[in-house]
């Protein structure tokens, strides 16, 4: 086995899981303090976590989460309460084993002083007068098991390895089978049974294991192994080596002794000579009956159901199947042209089983939006204490499903809505009353999928944002808005550097989030609009893809060049007269369905000097709620494409998403429609 380092990122993954476990549970704790369940989970988590710090020899970490696991069980036996001065004491002992976490990433532990947090955790198991319970290892009835064991063991050693263990007794060396049982709750078991060899190789030699080192480094085994063990140490040095280790339920060693030997030369005696007696043979060999292997594979086999994969090999996996999408599409346009019968139905198989790995990649991909929101509750919860507000987070459809870059992206938006949504939103307490609301505010996040896209609400029922703080604001900064609606007005909150808030605080109000917010989720290529009411409350909702990888796309001309545009922003394509056509003041307008909509040609925003189409197509499209018409020259078709990024020199340019591969080996831009329209839209803000 290597040394520690190769289970440092399972190390990472587990203890990130626990962490935020732990937050989300003892959140729980604080709202219901009588649930006993909460503290079974909190505990083992706890228990869980200190065994791994400690297994890896992360002696800080360890033993601050052992000074919590005493608090937990005096909050279980009912010795101490969970007050909120308790639960806050929790979470700052939470969040310095984060930082703790951060730091061995970053190979620099040591950087995080714990001692203040560990004498409050003192002065607090004192004021209980009592001192948390031993934690004991009961061994009773297992010396019968563990001779049967050890006979087992000794049955599949062969007559070299019993020669072997008889001139180690010459040479006064002990023989011991060793039978160690694992926490069930272990969660990095390869790691707990690379020490425990570890150490015994120090002062001895490992003759055989059961499972064998391969398959335990692997997992592959259930919460039990057994190791035939040569050394000069006595029994009990031996067990208390091995019981240094954390999550080790029990351990029971039996000396293997020459009687054993030479019984075990019996039973392979009787095996070589059938006329010995029958009975004795069944007598000596019915010790390899044992019942506990085969639960630990059943055990095993539920627990392979599942396995992590590093994200580079499902991007690599990702990259794979894109390019056997662009060979299909170039398969059957090769064979459209030579119109041959026979390809027709092969052709037809490999763009079924290309369809269905592109869909499997995808669901690989795919993870919830809890990875995500997981962490608010404490977010909203330290928030509404530091602000003295009463605030309650809902959250529904957490379970929706995202590509992981989409949801890996998505946490900064959403945290800037959320403390907006805290420190601007909801009113306090009294202001509340005032009004007639309950004292306790909502804040509430909800996500539903509908066909390839995925819509995500952040709402409040605080005061709002009421329209004409908004217009007083945006006079400020030269921003004309007698010709906006009310809804209109609202959007302006999206402008760079816009702000209605009275007071700057260390949560938000200094003109920086909401431009933020509104740029990174045209960047994942969704739609972001806020629907606000005063008094009533305010809502942003969020329209994004399901991934970035694979999309539907219209083909269409400008000029002589090819473009693709994501047709999850088209709403319709119409190609009107050319006197349907208006130009204005601010340019060239469009009367659809009772609505005047800006006209936006693609060759003069993408600077391409060719003659003016007397009947352009339309494309009408929306984005943040409004409609624009695209002009093109000509349609192409619709067609799933593969987005590929645009190298470093490129990236500059911000009227692209990137590039797609045709199936003929052409490159096409794919336009970004958001920034397009959005330049057009300066005209009508300004």
């Amino acid at each position: 086995m290597d040394d520690n380092s190769k289970y440092r990122e399972l190390f990472f993954e587990e203890t990130d899981e626990h962490l935020q476990n732990l937050n989300d549970q003892v959140m729980e704790l604080e709202n219901d303090p009588e649930r006993v369940s909460i503290l079974d989970e909190i505990f083992r988590s706890a228990h869980t976590l200190k065994g791994m710090a400690a297994t890896m020899g992360y002696t800080t970490m360890a033993e601050l989460t052992h000074k919590m696991e005493n608090v937990f069980e005096l909050l279980k036996t009912g010795k101490l309460a969970a007050d909120e001065g308790i639960v806050t004491l929790i979470f700052d002992c939470l969040d310095t084993l984060s930082a703790i976490v951060e730091d061995l990433r970053a190979e620099n532990e040591g950087e995080q002083d714990t001692t203040t947090l560990k004498n409050k955790l003192d002065n607090l198991l004192a004021s209980t007068k009592a001192a948390p319970k031993d934690e004991t290892v009961s061994e009773a009835n297992l010396n019968e098991t563990t001779i049967d064991d050890s006979n087992f063991a000794l049955e599949k050693l062969d007559s070299s390895d019993i020669s072997v263990i008889r001139d180690a007794h010459d040479k006064n060396y002990h023989a011991f089978f060793i039978k160690v049982s694992l926490d069930e709750t272990s969660m990095m078991k390869n790691a707990r049974v690379y020490v425990v060899i570890n150490k015994l190789e120090k002062s001895g030699d490992i003759l055989y294991s059961d499972p064998d080192v391969v398959t335990m480094e692997n997992e592959d085994f259930g919460n039990e192994f057994t190791i035939v063990y040569l050394t000069k140490t006595e029994k009990t040095a031996v067990e208390e080596q091995i019981l240094e280790t954390s999550e080790i339920e029990c351990v029971v060693i039996h000396e293997i002794t020459a009687e054993d030997l030479n019984a075990e030369t019996a039973v392979v005696d009787a095996a070589i000579h059938p006329e010995a007696d029958e009975q004795n043979a069944e007598t000596e060999t019915k010790p390899t009956i044992i019942a506990k292997p085969k639960q630990a594979t059943n055990h095993n086999n539920a627990m392979n159901q599942s396995i992590r994969v590093d994200i580079e090999k499902l991007d690599s996996f990702m990259n794979l199947v894109s390019e056997l999408v662009i060979y299909r599409t170039r398969l059957e346009e090769i064979n459209e042209d030579l119109q041959r019968s026979e390809l027709r139905e092969p052709l037809e198989q490999v763009s079924r089983i290309a369809t269905d790995l592109q869909e499997l990649v995808l669901k690989i991909r795919m993870q919830p939006l809890s990875v995500v929101t997981n962490r608010f509750g404490r977010m909203i919860r330290d928030l509404s204490n530091e602000l003295e507000k009463d605030i309650d987070l809902v959250i529904e459809g957490d379970d929706t499903e995202l590509d992981k870059t989409v949801v890996s992206e998505l946490g900064e938006p959403l945290i800037h809505l959320l403390r907006n949504a805290v420190d601007h939103g909801v009113e306090t307490p009294e202001a509340r009353t005032a009004k007639g609301k309950n004292p306790k505010g909502t804040i509430r996040i909800t996500a539903y999928q509908e066909g390839n896209r995925v819509f995500l609400t952040v709402s409040d029922d605080g005061k709002g944002v009421n329209p004409t703080v908004i217009k007083e604001s945006a006079g400020r900064k030269g921003i004309e808005t007698d010709h906006l609606s009310d809804k209109e007005i609202q959007q302006l909150i999206f402008h760079p550097g816009f702000s209605t808030a009275v007071n700057v605080t260390n949560i938000s109000g200094r003109g920086v989030g909401m431009d933020v917010v509104k740029q990174k989720i045209n960047e994942l290529g969704g739609t972001i609009e806020i629907i606000s009411e005063v008094d009533k409350g305010t809502a942003f909702r969020m329209s994004l893809p399901l991934t970035l990888s694979i999309i539907q796309a219209l083909l269409v001309t400008v000029g002589t060049e090819q473009f693709a545009l994501p047709l999850g922003v088209v709403r319709k394509v119409i190609r009107p007269e050319p006197e349907e056509i208006v130009r204005t003041h601010t340019g060239e307008v469009y009367y659809f369905e009772d609505e005047t909509i800006p006209v936006v040609r693609l060759q003069d925003s993408l600077d391409i000097h060719t003659g003016v189409e007397e009947k352009p197509y339309l494309i009408i499209v929306k984005i943040d709620e409004r409609l624009y018409a695209l002009a093109v020259d000509n349609l192409i078709r619709q067609q799933e494409i593969v987005i590929k990024e645009l190298g470093k020199e490129l990236k500059t340019i911000n009227k692209y998403l990137g590039a797609t591969i045709m199936g003929n080996g052409n490159i096409i831009l794919i336009l970004d429609i958001t920034a397009i329209c959005n330049e057009r839209n300066v005209a009508v803000y300004v």
